[in-house]
């Protein structure tokens, strides 16, 4: 069965408050590695959410970014 993926319209994102989402698979060699990394570079920009004991989030908001850029 094909799944389509359809992203959802601009009004649904606030201006300004643009968000990244990983999913990391902590099964995979590295990637513990690879997310503390990605975290460590975006400091207070980002966090990690638990999905469950194998799988993580890292959220980072780069909202900020724009603003830097204007």
């Amino acid at each position: 069965m094909a799944v389509k993926m359809v992203a959802p319209g601009c009004e649904f994102y606030p201006e300004g408050e643009t968000e990244v989402l990983t999913l990391f698979d902590l099964q995979i060699p590295g990637s513990t590695e690879r997310m503390h990394r990605e975290r460590a570079a975006w400091q207070e920009h980002s966090e990690i959410e638990a999905l469950d004991s194998d799988h993580f989030v890292l959220i980072i908001r780069a909202g900020w970014c724009i603003r830097l850029a204007a």
